[in-house]
């Protein structure tokens, strides 16, 4: 089996003036490939995509690469293939109101000390500083979003299978020795705790059903990553931006349309502040990022109507100081701290 590693680096914020509005970011591709699938070829891969990320602060994997880290930590062939089929996103449950065009639940890991991660039995609890991301006047829809917020669980399928488990070990790789400190959590705990939310828009209409409608956005997390499931009927937008932390958090305009349908949002932040684009399209294709140290969002997207895009968004941290976090160790509840 041959492995190969794209790994991205980034040319700086620029200005450019006069030139496209859309800044995509240049690549210079250094790619590893190795002869043999022996357990420490994707030891080395993994090595150098996290020098990349240390060294960017984000990195992106190319499907074939993340899908052969994923079978490298445990991941079956037949799990990796249904989670793809889009049966398990299919079957997630239903946004309430405005956010009804999206489905989503999450599913907890946690792992303490270098042990294994572990299924925590418990439900995911997300808790995103007010400052981080626009819940209603800086968002194109107004949904609380801030604060604690408890998903509901995926469906027993994606839990029962060995995806859960290989996902949160190869998100280990990516993880800094030290966790920076960040209000409310616990930076010295043993534990770490790990997020994976099943997201599925799905584009109907003409409105805002976008993968995030609050725009720029930081996720609570130390290192996030967005892994691409499968896309229906996708043939334009959906591109990953990358902001500066001086990016204004929140949504804004483009277009005459844009500004029609809400004058209450700002324009598009300086390009300078820009980081990079890139559009993840292929089953595992991944962009790690370091939560604390960028901002991030998602386009709109469309297609030949229903148009659908599938992710698995991984939010790794540690405890919440609250008590909020816990698990189920030998049929008892342990607070996690």
């Amino acid at each position: 089996m041959v492995l190969c590693l794209q790994s991205t680096t980034m040319s700086g914020a620029r200005k450019l003036a006069g030139r496209s509005r859309c800044h995509a970011l240049v690549f210079a591709a250094a790619v590893i490939t190795t002869t043999a699938f022996a357990p420490n070829k994707p030891a080395v891969v993994a090595t150098e995509l996290k020098k990349s990320l240390e060294a960017n602060g984000f990195v992106h994997v190319p499907g074939s690469t993340f899908r052969t880290l994923l079978l490298w930590k445990g991941a079956a062939e037949a799990d990796l293939l249904e989670i793809e089929s889009g049966r398990v996103h299919a079957n997630v449950a239903t946004d309430e109101g405005a956010m009804a065009f999206r489905q989503s639940a999450a599913h907890r890991l946690v792992a303490t000390g270098p042990a294994k991660f572990v299924h925590a039995q418990r439900p995911a609890v997300t808790k995103i500083p007010a400052k981080e991301v626009a819940s209603s006047a800086a968002a194109k829809i107004r949904s609380k979003r801030s604060g604690n917020r408890v998903w509901p669980a995926t469906p027993p399928a994606y839990g029962a299978s060995t995806v859960p488990v290989a996902l949160a070990e190869v998100q280990r790789l990516f993880l800094p020795e030290r966790h920076a400190p960040q209000q409310g959590l616990n930076a010295a705990s043993p534990h770490i705790v790990t997020d994976q939310v099943l997201i599925k828009v799905t584009k109907t209409g003409d409105g805002d059903q976008c993968p995030t409608p609050e725009g720029i956005h930081q996720d609570g997390s130390e290192v996030s990553a967005v892994t691409m499931i499968r896309r229906d009927r996708v043939t334009s937008g959906g591109e990953t931006r990358l902001w500066s932390l001086d990016a204004t958090t929140g949504n804004y305009c483009e277009d005459d349309e844009c500004r029609a349908l809400h004058p209450h949002l700002p324009e598009k932040p300086d390009v300078s502040l820009s980081l990079g684009m890139l559009t993840l399209k292929d089953p595992w294709e991944t962009v790690l990022f370091r939560d604390r140290g960028l901002k991030h969002e998602v386009e709109a997207f469309d297609g030949d109507r229903p148009a659908s895009r599938c992710v698995i968004v991984q939010l790794t941290r540690k405890p919440l100081r609250d008590g909020t976090d816990t698990m189920l160790r030998d049929g008892s509840l342990v607070t996690l701290a």
